[in-house]
């Protein structure tokens, strides 16, 4: 069997040619997009579903809170679960703030994301009961979050706005992995 190739002007052209070859320069799915609007401004910062670490595309911008919106569906086979960790300015380095774990539900035909946020706090035991370690002026600096929308039946949601109990969040960056992967230094 021959296989008759025309002359392609780079590697490019000869891939599309060939047609059965996967593209291998497509970026990857959108797993969620940040949302927020700052000053009449609209923001949309978007989280890819490549493991790595992001730095916030605008570097010192503190903001209320943040939405989470969802990223593109997906065909084929399902996507693996991912967690993205969302990282505020520390005192002497990046803090993380809390954990996004993405996971995709089928739905007509293609696989969309849904979110479930995981607030990470660390507690100190203080003589018989346990207190946040994480404290301003004696208030926790907890994480709240707003769902869009109701759970689906294994908990996770369209998407939700979250915001610091105790003020404004500086977000410095974030890191995606694929779950159960290890963890990355933070951004």
């Amino acid at each position: 069997m021959r296989l008759l190739l025309r002359q392609a002007p780079s590697w490019r052209g000869a891939v599309g040619l060939l047609g059965f070859v996967p593209n291998l320069l497509s970026s990857p799915p959108t797993l969620l997009v940040l949302q927020h609007t700052h000053q009449g401004q609209n923001l949309a910062w978007t989280v890819v579903a490549q493991s790595g670490q992001y730095a916030a595309p605008v570097a010192g911008l503190t903001v209320s809170g943040w939405t989470v919106t969802p990223g593109s569906p997906v065909s084929g086979a399902q996507p693996p679960d991912r967690v993205v960790q969302f990282y505020v300015a520390g005192r002497v380095q990046p803090k993380l703030l809390c954990l996004v774990d993405v996971r995709y539900f089928a739905q007509g035909g293609v696989w969309v994301p849904y979110y479930r946020m995981d607030e990470h706090m660390y507690f100190v035991r203080r003589g018989d009961r346990w207190v946040p370690l994480t404290l301003l002026n004696g208030v926790p600096a907890l994480v709240t979050a707003t769902p869009i929308g109701f759970a689906n039946a294994a908990g996770y949601y369209q998407g939700f706005s979250f915001a610091q109990t105790t003020g404004p969040i500086t977000l410095t960056g974030w890191t995606v992995a694929r779950e159960n992967a290890g963890s990355l230094p933070a951004p």
